[in-house]
């Protein structure tokens, strides 16, 4: 072995790859033992000679390695100062300078260490080779006892690194030191993304009715759409994306028996249909027109339509049942104010119901014969019990078709607000709506009895049973009624029979809101438009037949009148005639009053009748209840009650004016627009309803109540804190119209 000390690195021996050569080299070593001690070489001649010849091939067992990586670090068999020697001292040759090994057992002999234990050891290292002279040093040769080690004192020093080297070490460590600081927030920022994803997708869920995420509806099958009812399954229609269902029937057919009885709601298996129900019929109840002609219709006409957004159950809507007509004897105008109730709906988003109801004598005719036949004994009121039942049918069935059965809105307009205040001032009804929106009539309680109606109803029809009037022919009803009373509002078809309608009456403990446009009985007066012109005497002479319409008795009649076999209390027919409840010098200074105010002639008339029969007992009838409920003991003064006047000018047949149908033609979008103004008064008026519709209160913040300001309704809603033309009707309410 080479005694050169290796210096610097350490580097790895070759190993031998030939068999052959390992068993040479193994003679060789043996043949150099035998030789005479005489014989053998001088340490340098071995150097040579080991580059002639192999050496013994040392078995360093691998118990010793631990001892080896001491030594490499500088232990007591490798040093530079530290073993024999003085420092700086140059190595010198292991043959003739031996390094003492702990574990060997010194020896004065100058061969190669002779005592080694040279049998196979089963941790053993593979055979070494000395390569010849020439090589260079190699790892192993510090396992050489005769090889001195010196470890470059370089090595303790951290290597030098190319530039590039040591940038990408300090992106590197910064690169770590950024992920150490995201690693204390990971899980902050991982539940962070969980949450806004969940929210995301709960409110993309909860306002998307017909998501792509769920399996088609199998109710849908375009065009046409299903759902079920109390009474069995309907099918209805898909239009301009709105489930529409026409004529859905809320009660029993009024035919025989049941002609001129309440309604009858289906409470027996035998009283609903077989199958699916074709829910896309139209058949209109038996009516009047505007100047009293009959419009022939049906008597299976208690039917309702829906239109609804939607079907399904989890975001139920607000619910808008309508009902109005120009009075309680006609309802001609019905199709095109719920022309656009689809597209409302969908825009809105609420379900409309706008249910028929029984019309003129066949939905409101008081007779002792009816009463007679049916307990408890009264009769009347028709028409009252079909809106009843209409809206207990709402209640029970608008869940299927995506509305909520907690909140019902009413809204009535004319007849149909005269309607809808009767009904709901029975206790029995307070629970069947959370609101209601009354246009176009004042609030007032019928105060005729049912039994001092006027018999001379159906006098022509001559009948003497029950059985006669319920065979006569529906039409031969309809034309017994005399042309005056066909639209005549002295005599109201709404009588108190003491179960629809009752006798006293109990304002509801709802939400409401009141109100009417400013010329709201221009409709009604156009007989008079042209004949007003410029002359006064013409306009006296309108105001006062517009005004005087009430019957009164003249003298005492008997008190019994016999019909038939039934004797019954006597109505104020006997000798009539009108008494002059408002003659001609009042009308001068009411024209008078309201000549400050409208210098037209046509607008005066409109605007003074309009305010003494129905848009100051409006307002007025408002501000009472307002004013009763803050000061009520009975829990029902947080129930507010506001009133609305509309007075934008549109036009319209009666010239350009706000005249009555303008506010609900609005409200149910169906309003000609014709510039931007009345884009704009439409959207303010919408507006304003469906607030009211969702949250109950005209304005998010700071809502009026009717007793402190009337709302104002033009382009835009102001709050008016009084309307000074109201202060000369005070002490007229009895000229409030009635229906």
């Amino acid at each position: 072995m080479s005694g050169v000390p290796v210096v610097g690195r350490y580097v790895s021996r070759s190993w031998s790859s030939s068999s052959s050569t390992t068993q040479q080299q193994q003679q060789q070593h043996h043949h150099q033992q035998d030789a005479p001690p005489s014989h053998t070489p001088s340490p340098r001649r071995v150097r040579s000679t080991a580059s002639r010849t192999p050496t013994h091939a040392w078995r360093i067992p691998a118990f010793f390695r631990k001892k080896f990586e001491i030594a490499q670090r500088g232990g007591d068999r490798v040093g530079s100062s530290g073993g024999e020697g003085t420092e700086g001292e140059a190595f010198k040759d292991p043959t003739t300078h031996h390094l003492k090994d702990p574990m060997i057992t010194p020896s004065t002999s100058r061969e190669p260490i002779k005592e080694l234990d040279l049998s196979p050891s089963p941790y053993t290292e593979p055979e070494i080779l000395d390569a010849g002279g020439d090589r260079e040093p190699r790892y192993l040769d510090l396992f050489d006892p005769g090889v001195s080690v010196v470890r470059d004192p370089k090595l303790d020093q951290p290597p030098s690194s190319p530039p590039n080297h040591t940038a990408k070490a300090r992106a590197r460590s910064a690169l770590h030191a950024c992920l150490a600081a995201l690693a204390s927030t990971r899980v902050v920022i991982g539940c962070t993304v969980v949450v806004i994803v969940l929210v995301v997708l709960i409110v993309t869920l909860a306002t998307t009715s017909h998501s792509s995420l769920f399996l088609p509806d199998p109710r849908v099958q375009h065009p046409y759409v299903t759902t079920v009812t109390t009474c069995g399954i309907v099918k209805g229609k898909i239009e301009d994306k709105t489930f529409v269902f026409r004529g859905v029937p809320y009660a029993l057919p009024p035919l025989g028996k049941l002609r001129f009885r309440p309604a009858q709601l289906h409470t027996h298996l035998d009283d609903c249909w077989d199958g699916t129900y074709t829910a896309n019929k139209v058949q209109p109840c038996w009516g009047y027109d505007s100047r009293g002609g009959v419009v022939n219709g049906w008597e299976d006409c208690l039917l309702l339509d829906i239109f609804t957004p939607q079907l399904g159950y989890d975001n139920p809507l607000p619910v808008i049942v309508y009902v109005g007509g120009e009075g309680l004897g006609e309802d001609g105008g019905r199709a095109f104010t719920v022309g656009a109730a689809g597209r409302v709906a969908r825009d809105r988003g609420v379900v409309v119901v706008s249910p028929q109801v029984r019309r003129g004598p066949l939905g409101f005719l008081p007779h002792p014969l009816l009463a007679a036949s049916t307990y408890p004994h009264t009769s009347g009121n028709q028409g009252g019990s079909d809106l009843y039942a209409a809206l207990v049918w709402t209640q029970r069935n608008i869940e299927h078709f995506g509305g909520s059965p907690t909140d019902i809105i009413l809204l009535g307009h004319r007849g149909g607000a005269g309607l809808s205040w009767s009904v709901l001032s029975s206790p029995r009804a307070h629970k069947l709506v959370r609101a209601a929106w009354l246009s176009g009539a004042a609030p007032r309680h019928p105060n005729t009895p049912w039994r001092q109606a006027d018999p001379s109803l159906i006098s022509q029809l001559n009948c003497s049973s029950v059985l006669c009037l319920q065979s006569v022919p529906p039409e031969d009803v309809m034309e017994a009624v005399s042309p005056e009373r066909r639209h005549d509002t002295s005599e109201p078809w709404m009588v108190a029979d003491g179960v629809i309608v009752p006798f006293i009456p109990a304002p509801p403990p709802i939400t409401l809101m009141i109100g009417s446009p400013l010329q709201g009985l221009a409709h009604r007066l156009l007989s008079w438009r042209d004949r007003v012109g410029s002359s006064r005497r013409n306009l006296v002479d309108a105001v006062v037949e517009a005004l005087q319409t009430h019957k009164v008795k003249d003298e005492e009649e008997e008190n019994t009148r016999e019909f038939g076999r039934v004797r019954w209390p006597p109505p104020p027919a006997g000798n009539k005639r009108r008494k002059m409840l408002f003659d001609s010098r009042q009308a001068e200074r009411a024209i008078e009053w309201y000549s400050d105010l409208q210098e037209d002639p046509w607008r005066l008339l409109t605007t003074l009748v309009s305010d003494a029969t129905v848009t100051c007992p409006a307002l007025e009838k408002a501000a009472t209840l307002a004013r009763t409920r803050s000061h009520s003991r009975h829990n029902i003064e947080d129930v507010p009650v506001y009133s609305y006047v509309t007075r934008y000018d549109r036009t319209s047949r009666a010239g350009r004016m706000a005249d009555g149908l303008s506010d609900i033609e609005a409200i149910m979008g169906v309003f000609e627009e014709h510039n931007e103004s009345d884009a704009k008064f439409s959207k303010t008026l919408q507006d304003l309803f469906f607030l009211f519709v969702r949250t109950g209160m005209p304005e998010r913040h700071g809502a009026t109540s009717a007793h402190l300001g009337v709302y104002t309704m033009d382009e835009t809603m102001t709050v008016m804190r009084s309307r000074l033309a109201c202060a000369h009707w005070v002490n007229m309410s009895h000229l409030a119209t009635r229906y």
